[in-house]
């Protein structure tokens, strides 16, 4: 009798396969486990088993499996159910959402590899292309892609498949594993010398050999009869010796080694027994959110910056962990991982794991290990967007810090998942409860909490009573009429900088753009060097000397003559995070200024190094992008300074009042958040713009009601859903032709209003033009019956002939 089984392969396929195997196999294979399969002509691929039935496929012959890799699932039914709802809602391809939930180095791939069997004697009877193949492989095994460039052709496997029914090759499928355990080696003395006798006898032999003898006599100090296994580099550093003599005391065989396999320690912050005591109005937010868990399962933790939201976040954890549950601690930036992780850990000690993309795939194949069997080295998660993907057993609490931050939202690849809307439904498969905590909540979750669709708890005051912060609004138009600049600091913020200098306090200068200049500009002709791949202007990066393209990566050394009319007189447009640290540092000479923007944070520590080096105040000023607006904590920032408000809020999207009002109110909120309270400089060129008026008094109420009433009046979220299609083609004609087509099947199908097709902000990206379309769907409209539209559409559309290299993406709440 012959077993079928599901799964779903990691490649953009929008459905499951079914393969065969025997019915031993089929007693062995969990739903969950990973299984390698073979697909298309030349590939296997590590597929995850969804189902298993007895049912045959009727378009097709089921291949047979080539091997299951798992005793045990990797992944478990509950996430299956997740991975769909994503699939579903965001309207992405299942595989795709395997390929993003999984850490890679689970997704073992196979490749044909050729090997040499039975040529004949007689070599003059192969063909030009045989006898090529025949003298590579007398060197070594060939792959696919290796044979097509020895005999220069593009197809190969119909020569492949002729010298196999030959005999004259072998094929096989090698699966690489990616995976490598650490690995910590352990010395001992060998059992030879585990005696008094012998060990003076070899004490003796080595008295020619000092340094050996100095070893062997530490070693032994302190473990008598050498049979104790001890930590080689710890064992090193003991007897101030390096692992030269190590290596010739194991040739010797006077020592021997084992190793064994441990996990990689990320972090390791000391447990401290000190209790932070809660205020009054903490301890009455607690209460209302444990309150409120009752009888909702969603809450809106609503708390200015510094009222320690983190200690009542602490509180629910110890809460949670008494009924031995797991916690996801959700944080929008790896930026903020470093101060999180030692806040906790000093709390929660070894309890607490990390999993975000800057570490290596054998670090987050552990922590998915730990998930995975519920082990008490990861009751607390702390992680960024794809940590929701995680196997959860018994997840009983998600914190979603910061919840009104854009970062949660995944654009590319597919899936374009919200992390904080899908951890909704996560926690709803688990019966867990979700606290969405923000000084500065999102429209659509303060509209939910004010329908009572979720709870809300506020704390309207500072930890220690602090006042927030002054904000001091300063207009750069009459600031430069009056010539009260120098650069581009104003005298009332270059003042209040020397004066916090004075007090030995550290500033915050905040500049959302990266680089040194945004344009470069030709004085003579007025050109500016573009991408060659995408239709913008290059940035000057000036401690590289590049033009550096932020779309694509394109970049080159920075130009001497203008491409256009051959002069070589430049200047710069526009403000970069560079340009301002090197004018603070002129300014100020002597004091120590850093930047944290995104050149600057590439490496795996870069964030821990420049957040430890500023909260030590070995640096007086930190200059940065928004990573430095969100959540961290620094006890003697007193002065926070904003070159530009104005970059913030001219923007072409229906959000960006709202998130320039969350981000000026967030970098306001770096200032005076211990002791004393601090101060705010916002330079802007629009002083009575109602986003200023409402930061300047911290009025979240006020912007909410402003941006509910535009939103109602142009049916913008939260009133109705919002799905963007992007077509691309490399081809502008086709790319219009296509958006025209799809919109207009789309107008045919969906009763409300779609806008479009029209160019995005920027029109070419990576050679590939773009168009995009909007859709407002009325949330009454079936999810169901959207996403049966839109799949029937696109299939529509990609069986066109002309339109079948037009990449279609498909955007669910976008923005």
């Amino acid at each position: 009798m012959e077993y079928f089984i599901e799964v779903i392969i990691p490649l953009s396929l929008d459905r499951t396969y079914t393969y065969c195997v025997s019915s031993k196999q089929s007693r062995d294979i969990s739903i969950g486990c990973r299984v390698v399969v073979p697909f298309g002509k030349t590939k296997s691929y590590t597929a995850i088993v969804s189902k298993k039935n007895l049912e045959s496929p009727i378009y097709y012959s089921a291949k047979r499996i080539d091997c299951i890799l798992d005793t045990s699932p990797v992944v478990n039914h509950l996430q299956l159910k997740f991975w769909q709802w994503i699939s579903e809602y965001y309207q992405a391809a299942i595989g795709d959402v395997y390929r993003t939930a999984i850490p890679s180095v689970f997704l073992l791939e196979s490749e044909m590899e050729i090997s040499k069997n039975n040529f004949p004697k007689n070599l003059s009877s192969l063909s030009d292309d045989e006898f090529l193949i025949h003298e590579a492989l007398n060197i070594s095994n060939l792959s696919v892609k290796e044979i097509s460039g020895i005999i220069q052709k593009k197809y190969v496997l119909k020569i492949l498949k002729e010298m196999l029914s030959k005999g004259y090759v072998k094929i096989d499928y090698n699966i690489k594993e990616k995976y490598k355990p650490k690995k910590k080696r352990y010395i001992r003395l060998s059992k030879f010398y585990q005696s008094t006798d012998k060990i003076k006898i070899l004490l003796d032999n080595l008295s020619k050999a000092p340094k050996q003898l100095n070893f062997l006599n530490v070693f032994l100090n302190k473990n008598t009869n050498g049979k104790k296994w001890e930590d080689s580099v710890s064992l090193i550093n003991r007897t101030n010796s390096d692992s030269s003599i190590l290596r010739r005391l194991l040739d010797k065989n006077v020592l021997e080694e084992t190793f064994k396999e441990e996990n990689r320690k990320l972090y390791n912050f000391k447990v401290l027994s000190k209790k932070k005591l809660l205020s009054t109005s903490q301890n009455k937010a607690l209460k209302e959110i444990k309150e409120g868990f009752l009888k909702k399962e969603v809450i809106l933790f609503h708390g200015v910056t510094g009222s320690g939201k983190t200690e009542i976040y602490i509180q629910l954890i110890e809460s949670e962990l008494e009924k031995n549950k797991q916690i996801l601690y959700l944080l929008p930036e790896i930026s903020l991982t470093p101060q999180m992780v030692k806040r906790l850990q000093e709390k929660f000690g070894s309890k607490v794991a990390v999993y975000h993309s800057k570490f290596s795939i054998h670090e987050r194949k552990e922590v998915w290990d730990q998930v995975l069997k519920n082990g008490s080295l990861s009751k607390i998660i702390i992680g960024t967007r794809s940590s929701i993907f995680l196997p959860f057993q018994d997840l009983g609490l998600i914190i979603i810090d910061e919840e009104h931050e854009y970062s949660y939202k995944q654009f590319d690849p597919s899936p374009r998942y919200n992390a904080r809307d899908s951890a909704v439904i996560l926690a709803g498969l688990y019966s867990s409860k979700v606290l969405l905590g923000s000084a500065t909540p999102s429209i659509e979750s303060y509209t939910n909490a004010i329908k009572s669709k979720y709870g809300l708890v506020n704390l309207n005051e500072r930890y220690g009573g602090i006042e927030l912060p002054e904000i001091k609004i300063v207009d750069l138009k009459e600031a430069y009429d009056k010539s009260l600049m120098k650069g581009f600091f104003s005298h009332t913020m270059l003042h209040e900088i020397s004066k916090t200098l004075n007090a030995g306090k550290q500033i915050i200068l905040f500049q959302n753009r990266r680089g040194y200049s945004r344009i470069l500009e030709c004085m003579a002709c007025g050109s500016s060097p573009s991408c060659e791949q995408c239709d913008v202007t290059l940035t000057y990066h000036q401690f590289s000397a590049n033009l550096k393209c932020h779309y694509c990566g394109y970049e080159k050394k920075m130009i001497k003559i203008c491409d256009s009319c051959g002069m070589g007189h430049f200047q710069t447009k526009g403000i970069g995070t560079q340009q301002v640290q090197e004018q603070i540092e002129e300014l100020f000479p002597g004091v120590g200024v850093s930047r944290m923007d995104w050149d600057s944070t590439r490496g795996k520590w870069d964030f821990d190094k420049l957040i430890s080096s500023f909260s030590k105040q070995e640096t007086k000023i930190l200059v940065g992008t928004q990573m430095i607006v969100k959540g961290l904590d620094f006890n003697n920032v007193h002065l926070v300074g904003v070159l530009n408000a104005d970059q913030l809020f001219n923007f072409p999207d229906f959000r960006s009042n709202e998130r320039a009002f969350q981000m000026l109110c967030q970098v306001s909120g770096r200032s005076g958040r211990k002791n004393k309270r601090g101060k705010v400089i916002i330079q802007t060129y629009q002083k009575t713009h109602h986003v200023i008026k409402a930061v300047s008094e911290n009025n979240y109420e006020s912007i909410f009601k402003t941006e509910l009433n535009e939103r109602k009046l142009f049916n913008y979220p939260p009133y109705l859903k919002l799905i963007r299609i992007i077509l691309k083609n490399k081809n502008i004609e086709i790319v219009k032709n296509a958006s025209d087509w799809v919109y207009n099947i789309l107008k045919h199908y969906f009763p409300g209003e779609i806008l479009g097709p029209s160019y995005p902000y920027v029109i070419r990206v990576r050679n590939y033009y773009h168009m995009q379309i909007l859709i407002k769907i009325e949330k009454k409209f079936s999810r169901k019956k959207t996403h049966q539209i839109l799949k029937k559409s696109i299939e529509s559309f990609h069986s066109i002939a002309k339109y079948r290299n037009t990449r279609v993406n498909i955007d669910v709440d976008p923005y």
